[in-house]
């Protein structure tokens, strides 16, 4: 039979493309060719030496994303014929483009119209042409987000921001993106980046300060009826039971705060406060002091995780698995934590797990590694007379042998959290009996390739914030600049600043990476709402709740990432 050309979804005509899935190289592989990025997962490995090692910062988007996919869409039926069979077949003088489209309408013999597609040049021009295809429509997409350049494309990556962008094209960018800032350095630097131990790193993580915010009628209306509460250094919290975390919440009542023994009124949230903030984004005390003030309230919360009751759900089930796991089978479980993009899955479930695991008292957990786009960061815990201490890796091929180094010679176990492009890392060089947390939107591609190669991966789905949960972070970054004397009492008005939160709520969802933002990124979310709900054909819902209520039928459109949120709920019967 002929083969058709693969239908396309509407979120690759929007530009934000659904590439076939693909296995990315490590990093040591990046300063070979990009190109690499994007081939299948039986040749990923062989990487190609190119010119393109002469990315900057300053190159274009066009030109990264479109290296090796010019002269496709100029290509006519007749060049190709020629070039692979020595003849036409009767074919018409068409573009390959247009036989693509009806390979039948160009060739009437059966046989001859088998012969062509099943061939190998032209499953290969397919492929490439697709993927030019998606490149293209990528680029344009990124366009309209004003993403010109890898420098653009760095503060977007670093920001967050990126999430909803295809795997493999981030992982393309990544690679230049590496490559720009490898040829960025000295040259006698470039080959052989050191590792860096981060001085106070260690300690930063595993004495982090907690804090409560409460819910009690000892506090006003001016607080939303909240307030903040410390935790004296050293001393452990008291917060959720497993039991209390573990309650499948009602979608249709408003849930308040929990009653927590030891802690004096409801317990909202909980606090985790680092000096030299956290691995996910910022890890670093004058780089937290130099960060922009991204945030409705103008408080910088770079040192802060907002810790939720699903982020103790999230360690519990994690806690529990690793104990039963390792008891059973001799090594650590692997996790795939699921959620709603922009609900801080980054910013606290993954900085809660970090500080978990480095204070879990369990044998044999040595080492903890935290992958981020920008390397990773090795956590070796303290042994015998050896202090803990933490060591930074710029790339995370050196941090991946160092790991492999330490189960061959000292048969080290250790756990590694996944907190990047899934296209910058190949899971299956992580050391296999090392426990694996890999943090994911619910997107199919990323999903699918890590249950793929980790097919007894247990999934852990956490909930959106609720609505006391974002007062809990208004009342707590008020609190705060009260107390560091950033703003007056006087010119404080909580109750207003939640006015305009539930507005954004209302329009965007409870998602704090917008709602909690600063103006301009909440607007180009709402942008990025308004043209998703245009997308929907028709100008009805029909095809939503189709796709919705059908899990069959679900596609990678991002118009579904924008408007809906995940959510765990019981289901009887």
């Amino acid at each position: 039979m002929a083969r058709k050309r693969v239908r396309r979804t509407r979120d690759e005509m929007e530009g934000e493309a659904v590439a076939p899935v693909v296995q990315a190289p490590t990093r040591e592989e990046v300063t070979a060719a990009t190109d690499a990025v994007v081939r299948p997962a039986a040749t990923s490995r062989e990487v190609v030496a190119r010119a393109s090692v002469q990315w900057t910062l300053d190159s274009r988007i066009r030109d990264v994303l479109m290296e090796d996919c010019g002269g496709l869409s100029d290509m006519g039926l007749h060049d190709f014929l020629m070039e692979h069979f020595g003849e036409t077949f009767g074919s018409p003088s068409v573009s390959m483009r247009v036989f693509m489209d009806d390979p039948r309408l160009c060739v009437t013999d059966e046989s001859v119209l088998v012969k062509i597609t099943n061939s190998s040049p032209y499953v290969e021009f397919v492929r490439k042409y697709e993927l030019h295809t998606t490149m293209n429509e990528a680029v344009n997409g990124l366009h309209t987000k004003g993403i010109f350049t890898l420098r653009r494309w760095e503060s977007t990556a670093a920001a967050n921001e990126a999430e909803d962008i295809d795997d493999s094209v981030k992982g393309k960018l990544n690679a230049a993106l590496l490559i720009a800032r490898d040829n960025k350095r000295p040259a006698r630097n470039r080959n052989t980046p050191s590792p860096k131990e981060i001085d106070g790193g260690y300690d930063a993580v595993v004495n982090a300060r907690w804090s409560y915010v409460v819910r009690s009628d000892e506090y006003g209306e001016g607080t939303l009826g909240m307030g903040v509460l410390g935790v004296a250094p050293g001393v452990q919290p008291r917060l959720w039971s497993e039991a209390q975390a573990k309650v499948i919440p009602d979608s249709w009542k408003p849930w308040e705060g929990d009653e927590v023994p030891g802690v004096k009124g409801k317990l909202v949230m909980a606090v985790l406060s680092s000096q030299k903030g956290w691995p996910y984004r910022f890890f670093d005390e004058e780089e937290i002091q130099m960060e922009k003030m991204d945030t409705l309230t103008g408080y910088n919360a770079a040192c802060d995780a907002y810790i939720r009751k699903e982020d103790m759900r999230a360690w519990y089930f994690a806690k529990e698995n690793i104990n039963r796991w390792r008891m059973i089978f001799g090594y650590f479980c692997q996790f795939l934590l699921i959620g709603t993009p922009g609900i801080g899955k980054s910013s606290s479930t993954g900085s809660l797990l970090l500080y978990q695991l480095l204070r879990y008292p369990l044998e044999g957990l040595e080492v903890v590694a935290y992958f981020v786009d920008a390397g990773a960061y090795i956590f070796y815990k303290p042994k015998d007379r050896r202090r803990g201490r933490v060591v930074y890796y710029a790339r995370q091929g050196a941090a991946l042998r160092e790991m492999r180094d330490m189960v061959s010679a000292d048969n080290i176990k250790g756990y590694a959290i996944i907190n990047t492009n899934w296209c910058s890392i190949d899971v299956q060089e992580l050391p296999l009996r090392w426990g694996v947390i890999m943090i994911s939107s619910p997107r199919l591609s990323s999903l699918q390739r890590f249950t793929y190669m980790r097919p007894d991966a247990v999934q852990i789905y956490i909930n959106c914030y609720e609505d006391a949960e974002l007062k809990a972070a208004l009342v707590w970054e008020r609190h705060w600049q009260l107390e560091k004397g950033q703003i007056k009492k006087g010119n404080v008005n909580i109750a207003n600043d939640w006015k305009v939160l539930k507005e954004r709520i209302d329009m965007v969802g409870p998602l704090p990476r917008y709602v909690l933002a600063r103006e301009a990124i909440y607007e180009k979310r709402l942008k990025d709402v308004e043209s998703a709900l245009r997308l929907l054909p028709d100008g009805d819902f029909e095809y939503f709740m189709r796709i919705r209520d059908n899990t069959s039928e679900w596609c990678e459109d991002d118009t579904l990432h924008k408007l809906l949120k995940l959510v765990r709920l019981r289901v009887n019967g």
